[in-house]
């Protein structure tokens, strides 16, 4: 078969452990935050990524959304076992509008993005039950105004 090569990344196929997995939305607004975020401030070289509407909150919704909560769980449970993971990250952000259309009315908190914390707690939760052996490191990214994004750590 003749192929003609576009292009040739400067980076070789690494055949070691990802360091994490990363679960977050898939929303095009963050993805350049979320990436600076995991290789600027978090130091990740390695990770698998599962990036869907919704990001982690999909886990936790086994009983309204059965089928997405089933699927994300079976993504992670791959990438768990595949990339051999040191530990989970999940990333909740501001104005998601997937929860928004679809989970926000299952939680009792009145602030939509309290409601997203809760949810993203709810999630590591069910993580930690599932793989017990890793950390899960919840974070949210909040946009200002102007648009700039901050991200805070979940305890």
């Amino acid at each position: 078969m003749d192929r003609q090569i576009l292009y040739r990344p400067g980076f070789k196929r690494e055949d070691t452990a990802a360091e994490a997995v990363v679960i977050h939305c898939s929303d095009h607004r963050f993805q350049n935050s979320f990436r600076d975020f995991l290789t600027e401030w978090l130091r990740l070289r390695s990770y698998s990524l599962l990036a869907v509407p919704g990001g982690g909150h999909a886990l936790s919704l086994e009983q309204f959304l059965p089928k997405f909560a089933k699927i994300a769980l079976q993504n992670i449970s791959f990438l768990v076992k595949r990339g051999q993971p040191r530990k989970i990250i999940l990333i909740g952000h501001d104005d998601c509008l997937f929860f928004k259309e679809q989970a926000q009315f299952f939680f009792l908190e009145t602030d939509l993005n309290q409601k997203q914390v809760a949810n993203l707690r709810k999630a590591r939760q069910l993580i930690q039950e599932r793989f017990p052996r890793l950390p899960v490191e919840l974070y949210f990214a909040d946009s200002s105004p102007d648009g700039s994004v901050q991200f805070v750590e979940i305890e």
